[in-house]
């Protein structure tokens, strides 16, 4: 979902690929052991055209002597158009933006500043705060099964489905809450009165790849134990045959 362009708000998940354990209490260590999750940043900028150092050089000068603010010279001074944001370009991660701008920002401490030059010219970076975001882990069909089989497994576990109404009447596994993707406007305000964001939630589609952009969308609004059935409900209809495949 990211891209280099500047002038967004930056986005940012990263998936992490997930080793099924067959065992039951291995699956609930493994889940607790995948909190820990990445290291992201948010930053904001002042973008200058790159021959501009002179006044970068004054600008960074007065913002340690406090004799301006950051929001304040990113509006005066940026050729961004965050600037009217006061610079503020959102969370970034690892591997989602331009290489020179992540090595800059992610060296430097919490509140200081950095400077970075990409193709799109000189940048004054400036880290707003940091936090540890959790991972978007894979399921298998065959651990999803147990799962369900299992009551001291299936004991506060989230089931979504994010399919269209007619692939839920087609196919369905019992238990799972259908949330279409297509209807992302209309659930997506209110997701965490929907679901509990301290819960595990596992999220399904047909092949797994709207499931993923689900998951990734909870892990961004801060669930912190989401998972992806991979292949989805295709997968599972191989693991059993009394839901059916299409």
């Amino acid at each position: 979902m990211l891209s280099n362009s500047l002038c967004r708000p930056v986005t940012c998940f990263k998936m992490s690929p997930f080793r099924p354990s067959w065992a039951p209490m291995a699956h609930r260590a493994i889940a607790a052991h995948a909190q820990s999750g990445e290291r992201v940043i948010k930053v904001a900028h002042i973008l200058l055209n790159e021959g501009q150092t002179d006044l970068a050089d004054d600008i960074e000068g007065k913002l340690i002597a406090g004799t301006a603010s950051f929001d304040d010279m990113a509006q005066q001074h940026s050729k961004c158009s965050s600037a009217k944001r006061g610079g503020e370009l959102g969370w970034l991660s690892r591997g989602t933006f331009f290489p020179q701008f992540e090595a800059a920002a992610f060296a430097a401490p919490l509140g200081a500043l950095a400077r970075a030059t990409t193709g799109r010219g000189l940048h004054i970076i400036k880290v707003l705060g940091e936090r540890y975001q959790s991972l978007v882990q894979q399921i298998a069909a065959e651990e999803l099964a147990e799962v369900l089989t299992n009551p001291a497994l299936r004991e506060d576990v989230q089931l979504v489905d994010v399919r269209e109404e007619w692939e839920w009447q087609t196919a369905r596994i019992p238990g799972f809450q259908l949330l279409p993707l297509s209807d992302f406007s209309s659930w997506a305000p209110n997701i965490r009165s929907v679901l509990d964001p301290k819960k595990e939630v596992v999220v399904l589609c047909h092949h797994g790849v709207r499931s993923m952009q689900m998951a990734q969308f909870l892990v961004q609004e801060g669930f912190t134990n989401v998972k992806n059935v991979t292949g989805g409900i295709d997968s599972f209809s191989r693991v059993d045959p009394s839901v059916p495949l299409y």
